[in-house]
């Protein structure tokens, strides 16, 4: 059911500051597919974009790779053993992030370092998604900014809207 929006996917990035592109870390599939499906998607985004990229769903890896976090109680070894091994390594997420840049043609000293842009996180314990949202807002903010300043906004103001003058055909009048 995917396919059937996938088209729409352009018009939701076109002049976006940041796009953040999301695996799920025991997915590797996952990881392909957002390279084969929704690359091509960031063509639409601004020229200085900022682009992460995100591997979710960390709570459900073994517990003993994650380092420790105020918001987590840590967890006995024990219950390591029902969590799965992740499928997709952080150097995997690194690989992704470059081949952006290659598509994008953008040279890796004029944006932000790979380790710096690549996250993993849990939407569902919330473990580091607020590290990842404060770390594009400050990247971010500084972009806009400057694309205020430099000039108007590349949208069309439909208030100004007047209708056009009806005139008379020239064969059925």
């Amino acid at each position: 059911g995917r396919e059937q929006f996938h088209g729409l996917g352009s018009m939701y990035c076109r002049g976006a500051a940041a796009v953040i592109l999301t695996y799920d870390v025991n997915s590797l599939q996952s990881l392909t597919e957002l390279e084969e499906r929704f690359l091509a998607l960031t063509d639409s985004a601004s020229a200085d974009c900022i682009f992460a990229i995100v591997g979710n769903k960390v709570d459900l890896t073994d517990d003993c790779a994650l380092p420790p976090d105020e918001n987590r109680p840590e967890k006995s070894v024990a219950s390591c053993s029902s969590k799965v091994r992740k499928q997709v390594r952080a150097e995997d997420a690194i690989a992704l992030y470059k081949k952006i840049l290659k598509y994008k043609m953008l040279d890796e000293k004029d944006v932000p370092a790979a380790e710096k842009m690549c996250f993993e996180t849990s939407a569902k314990t919330g473990y580091k998604v607020d590290y990842l949202f404060e770390t594009v807002f400050e990247m971010v903010v500084p972009i806009i900014a400057r694309q205020k300043a430099e000039g108007p906004p590349q949208t069309v103001d439909i208030t100004d809207y007047k209708p056009a003058k009806r005139t008379k055909s020239g064969c059925c009048a």
